[in-house]
């Protein structure tokens, strides 16, 4: 079979014309797909920014309007978390935690906090501490300025001094009005808990 010289330029021309529609058709799906991606990027900087949302238990309801002010102000989650938790620690009135707490069965009041930062995935904690108010910034402390992830005891109470926090009896008259030797401390918080029923 012979070919003539049209019917070879014939066939290479189809052959080409039908290899640029494919590359066309791609050309054209791409454009589609970034306009769509523009489209979508565009939408999403015109929806309305999450508000931030703190969780807390009772006793640090007063104090979240602090924690809100560090998040609303583009502050990191855990100084708000930490503006929270240090109302009850300072307050002599909760007997909880910090300065006021109930006292174990020696009549000491003895401490343990821990604290996780989401977003480094971090994480700190501190246990058996005595005469050191504010265990929340102690534990972040711990994740801050060390290796480790918990410090017990006497070693997070060195720690503390070392870290500047200040040095003082956590018992009030209030905690230790409060306490009883004879009684465990779970049916001191039992009989509060009913009290307010």
């Amino acid at each position: 079979m012979k070919f003539s010289r049209r019917d070879f330029i014939a066939t290479t021309a189809a052959a080409i014309g039908s290899a640029a529609i494919p590359v066309e058709l791609e050309a054209q799906q791409k454009k589609a797909e970034d306009q769509k991606r523009a489209t979508t990027m565009q939408a999403a900087d015109t929806k309305p920014a999450k508000r931030p949302v703190i969780i807390c238990a009772e006793n640090g309801f007063n104090y979240l309007g602090r924690g809100y002010k560090v998040l609303s102000e583009g502050g990191d989650t855990l100084d708000a978390v930490m503006q929270v938790i240090r109302g009850p620690e300072d307050d002599p009135e909760d007997d909880s935690v910090g300065l006021g707490g109930l006292p174990n069965e020696d009549g000491v009041v003895e401490l343990d906090s821990c604290c996780m930062h989401g977003p480094t995935r971090r994480a700190g904690s501190v246990a058996g501490v005595r005469d050191i108010k504010n265990v929340s910034l102690l534990a972040k402390a711990v994740m801050e300025h060390t290796g480790h992830v918990m410090l017990v005891g006497e070693g997070a109470k060195k720690f503390a001094v070392a870290h500047g926090f200040p040095v003082e009896n956590l018992l009030t008259d209030r905690s230790r009005k409060n306490y009883t030797p004879d009684r465990p401390f779970f049916e001191v918080r039992r009989d509060r808990s009913l009290d307010r029923l």
